[in-house]
């Protein structure tokens, strides 16, 4: 998998909106958007979730929407200023940086869950749930997979990461296996982020245990 752990957007002048977990707030968008970094930065990826276009311009590359996650630009760039070119009407949030591969065990545990909380009454009919709502689980493991770069961009980013913000996820090498190929995601325990060790080079393997977030 491919995940943002440093996202760049936080550290920028992007309207409050494109910087909030909470997908639900929204800005409205009119052709261009421009967000300036506060420093120049390496960008090979975008996260873009809750919004209705379906192609979207950054810095001259495009790609193509299809579902809450993160998107590798066709080239890496070094910039300041970000340039978002697009017919959507609105985007939910926006982030930008650094794409890190971990690789991940053959097994995949992927999950259809939901809140609602249906009863049965004693003739046998169902009571559906009110104010439930359905989302997506994903069990991944990395066996000795995570190694500087990664923890370099978790260690840049763990002020949001601690913060609970949620990861956007890009599952394109493990779509031949899950019915689904973006995700955007907390994992249940990133507010204590832990890592295991047991081989003489600096590489470590954890469990990912991610919860769909809107």
């Amino acid at each position: 998998m491919r995940i943002l752990f440093n996202d760049r957007i936080q550290h920028s002048n992007a309207p409050k909106e494109l910087k909030s977990p909470a997908l639900s707030q929204t800005l409205p968008v009119r052709g261009v958007l421009s967000v300036r970094l506060d420093r120049e930065s390496l960008i090979d990826c975008v996260g873009i979730g809750n919004t209705d276009g379906r192609l979207f311009r950054v810095n001259g590359q495009e790609i193509a929407f299809n579902g809450n996650g993160l998107y590798i630009l066709p080239r890496r760039i070094t910039a300041a200023v970000l340039t978002i070119e697009t017919a959507a009407s609105h985007i939910g949030r926006l982030a930008a940086g650094l794409a890190v591969n971990i690789p991940t065990s053959v097994a995949k545990e992927p999950a259809f869950r939901s809140t609602a909380e249906p009863r049965i009454t004693l003739s046998g009919q169902v009571v559906p749930g009110l104010g439930g709502y359905a989302y997506r689980t994903l069990s991944l493991d990395s066996r000795y997979k995570i190694g500087r770069e990664a923890m370099s961009e978790i260690e840049a980013g763990y002020r949001y990461i601690g913060m609970g913000y949620p990861f956007f996820i890009d599952l394109a090498d493990e779509a031949y296996k899950l019915p689904f190929d973006k995700l955007y995601a907390t994992d249940t325990r990133q507010q204590s982020l832990g890592f295991e060790s047991g081989v003489r080079r600096f590489l470590y393997s954890r469990r990912w245990e991610f919860r769909e977030c809107f």
